[in-house]
């Protein structure tokens, strides 16, 4: 177990997610969807499912009696069986490749856009460096999460004060698009935090108690508010939600996309090597470089312009797991019975569910799979509480 922490010992984590330059395209990416302004209910609403989905799983890293105290890899092992840890795995290494292809994909090609090169370029030279640096085992990145987490703070002003006013970004109200348009807004919140939130316990493991949680999900969650909102005037200055191609005019915002994105990619070089290694025989650094060359490759395609729906992907595939590890966790400390295994057949059909229904365009299909998880919980449970009565 380790030892007692405070918001602020970890706070770093949370807040570069939340100042993120790709909260920025969340925003820019939502306001050329909706041809406008933002509905501002979008905004709240899909806050408010980011803070749910932060603070149930977050809550296992809790020190007892408020949580496990203990980080994900532990976790899992005493809630899930192994087979089911190896499948959680395979979908973080995939998640992880996926967050490693967007950042380095948008920094590639702020850094080619500075150079005057082809992307594929500004993809190798900002790339290659980092995966040298996170397969030599270079775990301790304050100082370049201080410096990152500061350059996308500044990127959040260049872009909120950069070209011509571009009118209002948030329509008061939740839009005209009715129901589907505001679920599909808030699924796309839901995949932005849905990979953090999985590995929530590595980043609250110690912390003292709920209100420490509180701490870490508000300057998580508020300034990927505060980022989203100044990222819709990229779309509505430019009828487009390309973040570099709208700073090409600003040498400045450019350099700064560059830096803003070196603590997220290789925060996604660590993780994602970590998650490989759990299902294969890799080590370190083998793991890290394999999911570096994959993660690099998927950044040559493009990636950066399909944020949302990737988003919508990673919404419907992770968050269901969150469902029966809260579930769990809360019989857990009530101790009024014995501890049960969460198995794949409380979340897996939720997601597989929740995808199918993306894949045909289903509006919110990542909130029907939530729901879902909640049912196919509900019903185990039921189903593992009449047997043991037999």
């Amino acid at each position: 177990m380790t030892g007692e922490r405070r918001w602020w010992n970890t706070a770093g984590a949370w807040l570069a997610i939340g100042t993120g330059p790709a909260a920025l395209v969340l925003g820019a990416g939502l306001a050329d969807r909706h041809d406008g302004p933002v509905p501002v209910g979008a905004l709240l609403l899909g806050g408010v499912a980011m803070t749910v989905l932060l603070l149930v799983p977050g809550r296992l890293g809790l020190r007892p009696p408020g949580g496990e105290g203990r980080p994900l890899a532990a976790v899992l092992e005493a809630y899930l069986p192994r087979g089911d840890r190896t499948l959680v795995g395979v979908l973080m290494t995939l998640a992880m490749a996926g967050w490693l292809g967007f950042n380095a994909a948008l920094g590639g090609s702020a850094l080619a856009s500075l150079l005057g090169s082809p992307k594929w370029v500004g993809v190798v030279v900002l790339g290659l460096p980092l995966l040298v640096l996170a397969a030599g085992g270079l775990h301790r990145w304050n100082a370049i999460a201080l410096v990152t987490t500061a350059a996308a703070l500044a990127l959040i002003v260049v872009i909120a004060t950069h070209g011509a006013p571009a009118g209002e970004p948030l329509d008061l109200g939740f839009g005209d698009g009715g129901t589907s348009a505001l679920l599909t807004d808030i699924a796309v919140f839901v995949g932005y935090v849905a990979v953090f939130a999985v590995r929530a316990p590595d980043f609250t493991a110690g912390l003292r108690g709920r209100g420490d949680l509180w701490a870490c999900a508000a300057i998580l969650v508020l300034p990927t508010l505060v980022a989203a909102t100044a990222g819709t005037t990229i779309a509505l200055r430019s009828d487009s939600a390309d973040l570099v191609g709208h700073l090409r005019t600003s040498e400045l915002g450019t350099a700064l996309v560059v830096v803003a994105v070196a603590a997220p990619c290789l925060t996604a070089f660590h993780s994602g090597g970590l998650a490989l290694r759990s299902v294969t025989r890799l080590r370190d650094p083998a793991a890290t470089a394999v999911l570096g060359v994959a993660g690099l490759a998927l950044a040559l395609t493009g990636f950066e312009k399909a944020l949302l729906p990737w988003l919508t992907v990673l919404a419907a595939v992770l968050p269901p797991l969150v469902v029966p590890l809260g579930w769990e966790a809360r019989a857990r400390r009530r101790q009024r019975r014995p501890p049960r295994p969460v198995h794949a057949a409380m979340w897996l059909p939720a997601a597989a569910l929740g995808v199918a229904l993306t894949i045909a365009g289903v509006p919110g299909a990542p909130l029907a799979g939530l729901a879902a998880a909640v049912a196919c919980t509900a019903a185990m449970n039921g189903f593992i509480r009449i047997r043991s009565r037999r």
